[in-house]
């Protein structure tokens, strides 16, 4: 059974499966044997902005661990200033369970006010 947000048709201004949510939680990221902290500033089951440094390189593939989030695999498929926008290989099947997580460790991590 497809996940409700894949069955919409999707257009070029709304390219993404699932709404990424802003955040501010503190988590570890992994690629090509550097094993450093970061800063997950948004997320989605299929993708996240995160800061660190270094930044993996683009195409690099990254493993991040997001405290009461979980565990992802992903590429790195582009840099914005100091920030690196993963795509994530989340299983279908798995995809809700993150997001209900996701939510939860937003509330407790909301963004910073930016006003």
């Amino acid at each position: 059974m497809a996940e409700p947000s894949e069955t919409q048709p999707k257009d070029a201004s709304d390219r993404r499966l699932f709404r990424r949510i802003g955040t501010r939680i503190e988590g570890r990221v992994v690629f090509a044997g550097v094993d450093v902290d970061c800063i997950v500033h948004e997320m989605s089951a299929t993708g996240a902005l995160i800061e660190c440094l270094p930044l993996p390189a683009l195409g690099a593939a990254v493993a991040i661990d997001v405290p009461d989030v979980g565990f992802a695999r992903g590429a790195v498929i582009r840099h914005d200033g100091a920030l690196a926008c993963i795509e994530l290989s989340t299983p279908t099947g798995k995809r809700l369970k993150l997001t209900d997580r996701l939510i939860l460790a937003a509330f407790h991590n909301p963004p910073e006010d930016l006003s």
